[in-house]
């Protein structure tokens, strides 16, 4: 369907704008013959209206011969042929419109035939702005398809990074969570098994929760919870844990699995570190309709700088950034023996909460 015809403001418009050019070439027509007024506007008004419609079909001329592929004497050819179609077809228009109505008035008949070459020349000349029009309509047409489909590749690449992001924390956790099942099983038969049994518990909910788009913090620090539990079997007393929720922020959504590699950077870099172990906290606080994530951990800033260390941050960092643009933010410090790794994220509950 042509554009134009397929929105009732768009006709609207178009018959506004033929109707303003008709009355300019009614005036012209009043200008250039014996006519009064009244003649050329029953004379002009309906008829270039009329031939508004028969310029539609420029859309498909202009379709037929594109600015980018056809030549430009092509182009010029092909619209000045079409002008001269539109125009004789438009012709009989002006002969019958004159005879039917104005008939009884030798005087208008004769004031029209005069003006034939006027009525000729303006055809031609409304039919190459027509043509003009609909090839800019065509252009504008071509950038917003350009425009929609690039946004529907950027929202498939922003996708599949998600995926790729999401589909390293997974074998990451697994890496190192085998690694202290292999060093228990001498040491420590029976925490190996029960990890074994936490680990298959771990994966068994990472599985179910990774697969949304998105989770309610408390599921999230559920999962926390899960890998903490595991880590203070390898650790023993030397790992101890706090995790305070603020109020109201139990309900508000977070990307499955975006705190797990922060925790893990804490324990593996910070606690795995010192001798005598220590504590992480993990804080989860409410403002300004902000939710901040908050994991803290004593460090040896003398310790040699371990491989791998800082992918989980990057992961979290890459994750927040393709999901939340600049809303989303992962702030790092350090300073007095503590590591502190804060996730600002924008805090928007699920359907029939309402957090705070």
């Amino acid at each position: 369907m042509h554009p134009i015809l397929a929105s009732r403001t768009r006709i609207a418009f178009y018959l506004g704008f033929w109707t303003l050019v008709a009355l300019l070439l009614a005036v012209a027509y009043a200008s250039a013959s014996p006519a009064s007024g009244a003649e050329a506007l029953v004379i002009a008004v309906p008829l270039v209206v009329i031939y508004g419609f028969i310029c539609l079909s420029a859309w498909y001329v202009c379709r037929a011969t594109p600015l980018s592929l056809a030549g430009i004497g092509r182009v010029v050819v092909t619209q000045l042929l079409a002008s001269g179609v539109a125009t004789a077809l438009w012709l009989p228009a002006w002969e019958g419109w004159a005879y039917t109505f104005l008939g009884p008035f030798d005087q208008a008949v004769a004031n029209y035939r005069s003006q034939l070459p006027l009525v000729v020349s303006s055809g031609v000349l409304l039919y190459a702005s027509a043509a003009m029009f609909h090839y800019v309509l065509i252009a504008a047409e071509a950038s917003q398809a350009a425009a929609t489909r690039g946004f529907s590749l950027e929202v498939m690449a922003r996708e599949a990074e998600l995926k790729a992001l999401r589909a390293q924390i997974d074998p990451h956790f697994l890496f190192n969570s085998l690694n202290s099942i292999s060093a228990l099983t001498t040491t420590d038969p029976r925490g190996a098994r029960e990890m074994c049994v936490l680990l298959a518990a771990f994966f068994r909910n990472s599985v179910r929760l990774g697969n949304e788009d998105e989770v309610a913090l408390e599921q999230e620090l559920e999962m926390v919870g899960n890998y903490l539990d595991i880590e203070k079997i390898r650790c023993g007393p030397r790992l101890s844990t706090t995790v305070e929720v603020g109020p109201g922020c139990g309900s508000c959504l977070v990307p499955p699995l975006i705190l797990q590699p922060l925790v893990e950077n804490a324990v593996r870099h910070g606690i795995h570190s010192l001798t005598g172990g220590g504590h992480v906290e993990v804080r989860a606080s409410c403002q300004d309709r902000t939710l901040v994530l908050r994991v803290e951990n004593p460090f040896d800033a003398e310790a040699v700088r371990q491989r791998g260390a800082g992918v989980g941050i990057a992961n979290v960092k890459q994750r927040i950034r393709a999901l939340y643009g600049k809303h989303a933010d992962l702030r790092t410090s350090s300073g007095e023996g503590l590591f502190r790794a804060e996730l600002h994220l924008p805090c928007h509950g699920a359907p029939g909460t309402t957090p705070t």
